[in-house]
């Protein structure tokens, strides 16, 4: 007779990113059982409260400020002491566990930076922490394998990101930047273990040997599942933010549970259990056939919509728009590529689109994208350039809850970082003139809110609908402030629950062996 196990059953992504790839991943809930961040959020049982919305610490041993010494009396330093007893799963003879050090979190923000993998969140990133531009500039182009990277890495630094000692790590922003503390809880900024310098980032070699600091480690991979265990070298006292109540956790695809057997489906969405509003948009591509302003009018005029401002309600520089004027659509003689994300609520928004543009006679050609694709046009300008696409549909949600209107004009309006790019320089100058006055709101969210009113004047972005962030199938406790992800580390078993077979076949990591 079997023994029972405390396990559960997971129906979601089974392609685990590196945590560098996790903003905007649909395994992103999955990421936080073996990768911690120096912050994080707690999940609440009052979604949208304060409690669930502020950063706490992780792997930090307390949140910097001017009182307990953290935060220079400037407000662009930041002093960082890491708790003890945080430790990576390494090697079964490694003896006592390797303890997670400054210098992981400054080998995964360098990770950030690299032309191997452009991080959805890269630009909070380059616009706060001084002198990471000019480190993601100066990787040469000539740089092909891990060991170029590693070597780089290790002879080239960020001016503002720099340990102290193995306990003790200082951030410094450009300006002063409250909002740093969000950034540092994404995932995509956790600390990297020295066994990632072997491989690039993101690469299926680094996938396939993902090391842990949290509660669970990747024990099993596979193209159909996989399989998640306790990570022997997690301490629960070192761990503030996540519980651990399970003996395994299996991950299953679409095509491996059809059956239906899994316990928590994350793919589907049930009602919204988080309060903060997201944007479900059109971005126009400004450097290809819509580059004519009069054109991108008429996309914008032709396209059925309910929202009308790019910052939704309830978040920071919220402000309502009036309806443009109508104007009549103009025809265009080359058909439009409409690229969309090849999920089902992005393909339903897709065609709806298609049908609004077909019905006053534009041509519109649909491109179904997987994640990866997907998450290349919105990072890669280039592509634009190349007219790979003309209109892209996506949906963004704020990263962080307080604070948080660079969140929407940076990454979608600053031509530096928005997929489509605009032909309106003044956009750029208001936009950076907020980032350097975030201090004083009376300044800066003025200055973003004239940069949005000009970004839709330019029709560069056109808002379809604000969007509550997609729950789990079963009621479980989210994370707001992430966007409403599910927090897997305080799932329980199921009651009855029956141990089911490993995925096949089962491919064991050589790092975690």
């Amino acid at each position: 007779m079997r023994e029972r196990m405390n396990q559960t059953r997971l129906r979601a992504s089974t392609d685990l990113p590196e945590p560098v790839a996790a903003h905007r991943h649909p395994a992103l809930a999955v990421t936080r059982l073996h990768a911690r961040q120096l912050f994080s959020y707690r999940s609440d049982p009052v979604p949208g409260s304060w409690q669930a919305v502020a950063p706490v610490p992780d792997l930090a041993a307390a949140v910097p400020s001017i009182y307990n010494g953290g935060l220079g009396a400037s407000g662009r330093s930041y002093v960082i002491h890491l708790r003890r007893g945080a430790a990576w799963d390494t090697a079964s003879d490694t003896t006592p566990a390797r303890p997670v050090t400054a210098h992981d979190v400054v080998r995964g923000l360098k990770r950030l930076c690299t032309q191997f993998y452009r991080s959805t969140a890269l630009p909070y990133f380059l616009t706060a922490v001084r002198g990471m531009a000019d480190y993601r500039d100066g990787h040469p182009a000539s740089m092909r394998t891990a060991a170029d990277l590693a070597d780089h890495a290790n002879t080239h630094d960020i001016d503002g990101v720099f340990a102290l000692d193995d306990h003790t790590v200082v951030v410094e922003v450009t300006h002063p930047a409250a909002d740093i503390i969000d950034l540092l809880a994404l995932p995509c900024a956790s600390p990297a273990p020295v066994e990632y310098d072997a491989f690039l980032p993101e690469s299926p070699e680094t996938r396939r040997n993902l090391r842990s600091n949290g509660p669970y480690r990747p024990t099993g991979i596979s193209g159909t599942g996989v399989v998640l265990e306790p990570n022997p070298a997690w301490v629960p006292a070192s761990d503030p933010i996540r519980s651990r109540h399970l003996d395994r956790i299996t991950i299953t695809s679409d095509q491996a549970d059809q059956a239906g057997q899994a316990d928590l489906d994350l793919r589907t969405d049930d009602e919204p259990r988080s309060p903060l509003l997201g944007l479900e948009y059109l971005a126009l591509n400004t450097r290809g056939r819509l580059r004519d302003r009069a054109a991108r009018l008429a996309v914008a005029a032709a396209t059925s919509r309910s929202a009308r401002s790019i910052i939704p309600p309830g978040n920071e520089g919220h402000q309502d728009q009036a309806d443009e004027p109508v104007s009549t659509p103009l025809p265009l003689p080359v058909p439009l590529t409409l690229a969309h994300l090849d999920s089902p609520d992005a393909r339903t928004t897709a065609l709806s689109v298609a049908a609004d543009l077909i019905t006053v006679g534009l041509t519109v050609h649909l491109r179904p994208l997987t994640h990866a694709e997907h998450a290349a046009l919105l990072t890669d300008c280039g592509k634009a350039e190349a007219g790979e696409w003309d209109i892209l549909v996506n949906t963004w949600f704020p990263d962080w809850a307080h604070g948080n209107a660079r969140a929407f004009l940076l990454p979608l309006c600053h031509s530096a970082h928005a997929p489509g790019g605009h032909d309106d320089p003044r956009i750029d100058e208001l936009i950076d003139t907020a980032l350097a006055e975030q201090d004083t709101p009376a300044r800066s969210i003025p200055a973003l809110q004239e940069a949005e009113r000009r970004a839709l004047a330019s029709a560069m972005v056109v808002p379809l609908s604000y969007r509550q962030p997609p729950a789990p199938s079963r009621p479980v406790a989210v994370l707001s402030a992430l966007g409403g992800v599910a927090d897997l580390s305080n799932l329980r078993p199921e009651p009855g629950a029956e141990p089911t077979p490993l995925p096949a076949p089962r491919e064991i990591s050589e790092v975690s062996r």
